[in-house]
């Protein structure tokens, strides 16, 4: 119950951080330019994967595949082992030695068939492997994938999901807001030339700093205001 109670404290305390991380983002995707070719084949995959979401059907298994996989992921960085696994089309669950906030929503900021897709492209480039339009491919499958990963987790976290319940709702949506857009710079830097993840973490950090001396500013005022009455 105490370590709830922190956690949500701490989700308020990260409200700035998740403001000026937006800010931060929006600003930087403004950069790559409506005009860039490769952001167009980018929206042109997030709007194929959206039409088959709604139109088609909902990849549910593919998905709970790659949650329950991205907690043993996580699992094992944080130095654990992982008791069972179990996926059906219905849902899944891990049980696993140990547990930690990390673990519990790893799944909700990690789109794993993006990062697999990632590696698999550079490992072909550098083997010198020529696929007419590679790049152009690349970047429709990561509009499509990423697709993928934010509308099934906004449909997960319309269920109440019990990872999300441990570590307490402003606390993880929070974080999960957070992480998506880190996870999303990183995946797109490599891709789009105007980007840099290293000057976006900074813009994060400095509209975050703003937020916080202007709320601080703000209560300093409030409290001098009440002393002076």
């Amino acid at each position: 119950m105490i370590m709830r109670f922190l956690k949500t404290l701490l989700g308020i305390l990260l409200l700035p951080v998740a403001v000026g991380t937006a800010l931060s983002f929006y600003a930087l995707i403004l950069d790559i330019g409506f005009a860039s070719n490769m952001f167009h084949l980018f929206e042109r995959g997030v709007l194929i994967y959206l039409l088959f979401h709604v139109f088609v059907a909902r990849p549910v298994y593919l998905y709970v595949l790659g949650h329950e996989f991205v907690h043993v992921l996580a699992t094992w960085l944080s130095g654990g082992s992982v008791v069972s696994f179990n996926v059906t089309p219905r849902g899944g669950s891990v049980v696993t030695s140990k547990t930690n906030f990390f673990i519990e929503l790893s799944p909700y900021f990690v789109p794993l068939y993006t990062l697999l897709i990632g590696p698999a492209f550079f490992i072909l480039k550098a083997a010198g492997v020529q696929i007419p339009f590679m790049s152009a491919i690349f970047v429709f499958v990561v509009g499509i994938t990423l697709a993928f990963h934010f509308a099934m987790t906004a449909e997960a976290l319309k269920l109440r999901q019990s990872d999300v319940g441990k570590s307490g709702i402003i606390f993880s949506f929070v974080l999960i807001f957070i992480g998506n857009l880190i996870v999303v710079m990183a995946v797109f830097c490599p891709v789009f030339a105007d980007l840099s993840f290293v000057g976006f973490i900074k813009n994060s950090w400095a509209n975050s700093w703003d937020i916080y001396t202007g709320i601080y500013g703000k209560i300093m005022e409030i409290i001098n205001n009440a002393k002076a009455v």
